[in-house]
């Protein structure tokens, strides 16, 4: 018997998934959050946390300066990026940020071909 154990790590996204297999029932699309962005860092940091955790974002930048928009825009483009998400562009103001997982069920295609 030895002192160390091996223990099974999981790391927050993968736990998010799992969380996320048990409600088979909710649409990805049916979890996106809208939001007219702001130049708030702590704001922008909980959107990254709640795409992490399975919520797609729709942001809306038009309101921002141009700075604002450069900024926030490659914040959350690189998070998506982290988590081996995708990023939609909408519009010119308008982005989609989402996992790969919450494209499956090809609810947000549909949403963002209405939209």
């Amino acid at each position: 018997m030895g002192l160390f154990s091996k223990s099974k790590k999981i790391n927050e996204y993968e736990e998010a998934s799992n969380n996320l297999n048990n409600e088979p029932s909710k649409l990805a699309s049916e979890r996106v959050i809208f939001e007219q962005v702001q130049d708030d860092d702590e704001r922008a940091a909980f959107l990254v946390d709640q795409m992490k955790l399975g919520s797609p974002l729709i942001l809306n930048f038009q309101k921002l300066p141009i700075m604002g928009v450069n900024k926030l825009l490659a914040f959350f483009a690189g998070a998506c990026y982290a988590v081996e998400g995708n990023t939609v562009k909408i519009n010119d103001y308008t982005y989609l940020f989402a996992r790969k997982e919450e494209f499956l069920d090809g609810s947000l295609t549909e949403l963002i071909e209405q939209i």
